[in-house]
């Protein structure tokens, strides 16, 4: 079991902020979809958590 409060795409530049936590199973599937998240259980049913997708500017310096 994995509880999630923050879903990162694409490197940690898109999150989705869920609006209370997620918790996925074993065989749980889960991705992007017009703006949102779509969670596959195993059983196929089908969620789309409450949340917002928001873009997150993260400072890099080589050193």
């Amino acid at each position: 079991m994995l509880l999630l409060n923050r879903i990162e795409f694409e490197s940690g530049c898109s999150v989705f902020e869920l609006e209370r936590p997620l918790f996925l199973n074993a065989g749980d599937r889960l991705w992007a979809a017009d703006g949102g998240v779509v969670v596959e259980r195993a059983s196929g049913d089908r969620e789309r958590p409450a949340g917002a997708m928001a873009t997150v500017y993260r400072r890099w310096r080589l050193l």
